[in-house]
C-alpha cells in the first residue's frame, strides 16, 4: 500500500496530465486519467472517509448525474439512456476525486498553467498544419464535411485533430485569456502576457465561433472595468469606446464572416427553411421546438435517452425537415437541460453557477469561469459533448475549491 505522500504525489501528477489533455486533440485519453485519479482519491487519499463531508460544488456535481440517472427509471429508450448515463460518470468522478486531496494555490497555478500552454501549443500544431498545408497545395480551401472552408478558419483550422469542435477550441482560448491575466499580468510579467494573449485573441478570431467572440468581448469589457475602476470617467470612456469598436465591427463585418451577414441580411424569424435561415433563426427553430418538449414534462424531462427522438418527432411536428434531418439537439444547454431533466435537473444546473457566488467560493478566476459558461451554455449544449463536460467539471470543481493555507509536505512531493 502507497503512503498517503505517494498519493497525493501521483494525484497531482495526474491533475497536470489531465490539465493538459483537456484542450488536445487526445481528449479521450482523459477518461483513463479520470479513473486513476478517482480510485487514487477515493482510496489512495483515503477520500472515502469524507463522503459525508461534500462540499457545495461537488455535492451539486454528485446531484446533477443522480438527476441524469433518475432517467433510467421513466425513459422508454432505456438502452439510449444507460448508455448516456455510462457517458457521463466523469460529473461524479471528478468531484469524488477531490474529496481527499488539499490542494493550494501553487499546485492550482500549475495546473493553470499547464492548460494554457497544453491549448497553446495545440493551437500553434493547427495553425502550423494549416500553413504548411496551403504552402504544400497552394490551395486556401478544403471539402470537409460536403462544404469548402478556408483552411485557417473554422473546421478548416481544427481538421489536423477528429472531431476538434471549433467552438471548443474558442472556448479553451477564452480562459486562456482569464488565467494568462492571473498567471501573468498580475505580476507584470506583461512581455509573456502580451504574447500569449494575442495569439489567443488571434485564434478566437481565426475559430470564427460567434459565442466565442461574444465571450471575449465579456473578457474584454471586465478587463476594462478592473483597470479603470477607480477611474469613472475614464471607465466610462473606455467602455464607451469598446462598444462602439464592437458596434462598427458589426456592421461593417471586416472579417467578412458569414454569419453576420447572413444575420444582417435576413429576417428574423423561427425557421429553418434554407433560403430565411441564418445562425439566429436556426437557433430560434431548435429553441422553440426543445419549449414544446419541455412542456410535455416539465418536472423531470423527457430523459435524456428519449431526448434525440423527442426533438426529431416534434421537428416533424413543427415542419422543421432541416433540423429533422440534422438531428439537431437544442444547442442550448439551459433548454437541453430543462427538456431532458426537466426543472428539477435545470434547478440543479443553476444552483451550480449561483451557489460559489452567493458563498464567495472558490478564488478570483470564479466570477469570469461562470461567466464564460454562461455565455456559451446559451448557444451550445456543452455538457452533452464529453470533451465540454470534462472542461467544464474540472475546471468547475477548481475553481470553486478552498485552497489549503500552504504546500503540505505530503502534497509538494
Amino acid at each position: 500500500m502507497i503512503s498517503s505522500a505517494r498519493a497525493a504525489s501521483i494525484h497531482y501528477q495526474l491533475l497536470l496530465v489531465l490539465a493538459m489533455l483537456i484542450p488536445s486533440g487526445f481528449y479521450k485519453l482523459g477518461g483513463v486519467v479520470i479513473a486513476l485519479l478517482a480510485v487514487n482519491g477515493l482510496f489512495g487519499l483515503k477520500g472515502y472517509r469524507k463522503l459525508n463531508q461534500m462540499d457545495l460544488p461537488i455535492l451539486f456535481c454528485v446531484a446533477f448525474f443522480v438527476v441524469i440517472l433518475l432517467g433510467l427509471l421513466y425513459a422508454d429508450n432505456f438502452s439510449n439512456q444507460l448508455q448516456y448515463v455510462s457517458r457521463k460518470v466523469s460529473f461524479i468522478l471528478i468531484p469524488l476525486a477531490f474529496l481527499g486531496y488539499s490542494l493550494t494555490s501553487h499546485q492550482l497555478l500549475s495546473i493553470k498553467r499547464y492548460f494554457v500552454f497544453s491549448t497553446l501549443l495545440f493551437v500553434l500544431i493547427a495553425d502550423g498544419y494549416a500553413l504548411f498545408d496551403y504552402l504544400k497545395t497552394g490551395e486556401l480551401q478544403v471539402f470537409l464535411s460536403q462544404s469548402w472552408h478556408n483552411k485557417f478558419t473554422y473546421y478548416g483550422l481544427t481538421r489536423v485533430f477528429s472531431k476538434w469542435h471549433p467552438t471548443y477550441v474558442s472556448l479553451f482560448l477564452n480562459l486562456t485569456l482569464v488565467f494568462v491575466y492571473q498567471l501573468y499580468f498580475k505580476i507584470k510579467k506583461f512581455k509573456s502576457w502580451f504574447i500569449i494573449s494575442s495569439l489567443a485573441v488571434l485564434n478566437i478570431f481565426l475559430l470564427s465561433s460567434f459565442i466565442g467572440i461574444v465571450s471575449f468581448v465579456f473578457l474584454l469589457l471586465l478587463f476594462v472595468y478592473q483597470w479603470f475602476k477607480d477611474k469613472k470617467a475614464l471607465l466610462t470612456i473606455n467602455l464607451i469606446a469598446l462598444m462602439s469598436l464592437v458596434t462598427v465591427f458589426y456592421i461593417y463585418n471586416p472579417l467578412h464572416y458569414s454569419k453576420i451577414d447572413q444575420f444582417k441580411q435576413k429576417e428574423i424569424k423561427v425557421t429553418d427553411k434554407k433560403e430565411e435561415r441564418n445562425v439566429l433563426n436556426l437557433r430560434l427553430a431548435k429553441w422553440k421546438t426543445s419549449l414544446q418538449v419541455f412542456s410535455s414534462a416539465p418536472v423531470f424531462g423527457v430523459s435524456n435517452g428519449d431526448y434525440k427522438d423527442a426533438l426529431y418527432s416534434k421537428y416533424i411536428e413543427n415542419d422543421f425537415m432541416f433540423c429533422a434531418k440534422k438531428r439537431y439537439s437544442s444547442h442550448n444547454q439551459y433548454l437541453y437541460t430543462a427538456t431532458s431533466n426537466g426543472l428539477v435537473g435545470l434547478l440543479v444546473l443553476i444552483s451550480l453557477f449561483v451557489l460559489p457566488l452567493l458563498y464567495r467560493l472558490g478564488e478570483k478566476t470564479l466570477f469570469p469561469f461562470l461567466g464564460i459558461m454562461s455565455i456559451y451554455f446559451l448557444t451550445e449544449d456543452v455538457l452533452a459533448r464529453q470533451q465540454g463536460m470534462v472542461f467544464f467539471i474540472f475546471f468547475y470543481i477548481l475553481v470553486t475549491r478552498n485552497l489549503a493555507p500552504s504546500i503540505t509536505s505530503a502534497n509538494e512531493q
